[in-house]
């Protein structure tokens, strides 16, 4: 901690003269108000009397400012307040992004079914499996697998799906995934 050292009359001066006799905090002038030098960086934090760190201040502004740096005043509830809303436009903007990409996969996934002419077998485990071959193959490849396995004419929706998966288990290895 800097030991403090007197400001003369004509440092003062200087720095009021500078700063057009006006708080540059808050405007505010004088006879309305006290003016007193400020150090912008305080001097219990090292800052020293050169006049590149000295500034006009009204009184209450001195006081409210204290030794705290102009560094690490905090942000005005303005701020605050559109920083979050931003925030919150950016959530709503990725959630937008998830939920189509997730209606946009499970539109594909019909797809296949529809290929296949599937439905009527659909169950939750299958809708899911076929899910996430479109997620790892992309639509074209999991499609190419119900047209290859459809060409395999195996016997019985069972054996049809579990060949259609190993076509797509060949596919996901043969990609190096």
């Amino acid at each position: 901690m800097s030991a403090r050292k007197g400001l003369s009359q004509k440092i003062r001066f200087e720095v009021f003269k500078r700063d057009g006799f006006a708080c540059q905090y808050c405007g505010a002038t004088p006879p309305v108000i006290v003016l007193e030098v400020d150090h912008i960086d305080p001097v219990a934090g090292g800052g020293g009397n050169e006049m590149d760190n000295l500034i006009t201040a009204c009184f209450p502004c001195n006081r409210g400012k204290s030794c705290t740096p102009l560094s690490v005043v905090p942000q005005s509830l303005a701020d605050k307040a559109a920083e979050t809303a931003e925030r919150e436009a950016q959530l709503a903007g990725y959630q937008a992004i998830l939920r189509a990409k997730r209606e946009r996969i499970e539109d594909d996934v019909w797809a296949v079914f529809a290929r296949w002419h599937e439905q009527d077998e659909t169950t939750h485990e299958r809708f899911n499996s076929v899910k996430r071959f479109i997620e790892r193959l992309g639509l074209d490849a999991v499609l190419d697998a119900v047209d290859i396995t459809l060409a395999a004419h195996i016997r019985g929706s069972r054996g049809e799906f579990k060949y259609f998966c190993k076509v797509c288990w060949n596919k996901i290895g043969a990609a190096g995934e």
